[in-house]
């Protein structure tokens, strides 16, 4: 906790000096005994430049005097909330309430750290294909890779970690080709921020929405989770991934129900007889791109571009056991068109 405690006459040059050894993380800001003043950000500074107060010596009249905190007496009922604004903030001061002594720091880590206490785990590995060139999302994905398009600020691929990471898995294997380097850049840094295990497979070439896979068979577990990289959901992961293995599945699919408008009227005729209806409205149970497989199934694939229909084709002729369950279409946030990425765009997901 010390490495994020500043005090409030602290000398502004060794202050953005701390900032960046922490890599942007804020710092919480005190004095004399731990009494909590505030906290320093590189917005803090940012705007500092803009006013001019960054020719201050010291961060006294830069820092946020009216930075949120909690109380530590109220940490319990509200830690739903507070994991919330983690994500947001990086960090929250915890304070106590009589002697306003800051008493913890609750960053990622420990929140995660908290989290898996309370939920069960999946005990399985995580595949995240990463590596399409996200032609739908054109033409934000010219400049960044789909994985790290921000939501309210914060990349795709990290809501979809932060989401699963909750579960305890083993490990994360995520799979790229297109903007590798960039992406790895970014992965390489999120593994010191999580105590989560994050391994990167290069495609050397594009192998389709499940092809990438097969660089992976000697890596995973009996069964795995794979899930796109435009997919989040706000599931119970253990649900689902106890449902395929009790019912001993090869493969299961994730679905949702969607209400579809067809934009015409429907003729039909039954026994010579004329019905017609005006823009009918359909149900269906649609793909999230989200699967539980059986190791097992990677027999039929090969080092070549596979797209997911065709595997799951492959697996339905060789009589493997295919389901689905089914999930509340509202947990599903789907942002692989554009339209539906600018939708999300500044929501809290």
């Amino acid at each position: 906790m010390n490495n994020l405690i500043i005090d409030h006459n602290y000398p502004t040059k060794k202050a953005i000096n701390k900032l960046n050894k922490l890599r942007g993380r804020s710092l919480v800001v005190v004095k004399n005994k731990n009494i909590f003043k505030g906290i320093l950000s590189y917005y803090d500074i940012r705007r500092s430049i803009i006013d001019g107060s960054i020719t201050k010596k010291t961060i006294n009249d830069i820092y946020n005097k009216r930075a949120q905190f909690i109380y530590k007496d109220v940490l319990k009922n509200k830690f739903n909330k507070i994991s919330e604004k983690v994500k947001e903030l990086s960090i929250i001061p915890i304070v106590d309430r009589k002697s306003k002594k800051l008493v913890e720091i609750l960053d990622f880590k420990k929140i995660s750290r908290i989290n898996k206490k309370h939920e069960k785990k999946i005990n399985c590995d995580i595949v995240i294909m990463a590596g399409g060139k996200g032609t739908r999302l054109k033409p934000y994905t010219e400049v960044l890779p789909k994985p790290l398009l921000p939501i309210k600020n914060k990349p795709i691929i990290r809501h979809i970690i932060e989401k699963l990471e909750k579960f305890s898995p083993k490990k994360f294997l995520i799979t790229l080709n297109y903007k590798s380097k960039l992406l790895s850049t970014y992965l390489k840094e999120l593994k010191n921020e999580t105590d989560t295990r994050i391994e990167i497979v290069i495609e050397k070439k594009p192998l389709g929405t499940i092809g990438g896979i097969s660089l992976l068979k000697k890596r995973l577990s009996k069964n795995f989770i794979l899930t796109n990289c435009d997919t989040i959901l706000n599931s119970n992961y253990y649900d689902l991934y106890n449902f395929h293995i009790k019912n001993n599945n090869d493969i299961t699919v994730v679905t949702a129900k969607k209400k579809f408008i067809i934009p015409y009227g429907h003729c039909e005729k039954n026994n010579n007889k004329f019905k017609f209806t005006e823009k009918p409205k359909i149900k269906l149970n649609v793909n999230t791109g989200f699967y539980i497989i059986k190791k097992s199934c990677l027999k039929y694939l090969r080092e070549k571009y596979t797209d997911f229909n065709e595997f799951l084709e492959i697996c339905i002729k060789n009589g493997q056991k295919i389901d689905n369950i089914s999930i509340n279409s509202n947990t599903w946030i789907d942002v692989g068109q554009k339209d539906k990425y600018q939708n999300y765009f500044n929501k809290h997901i």
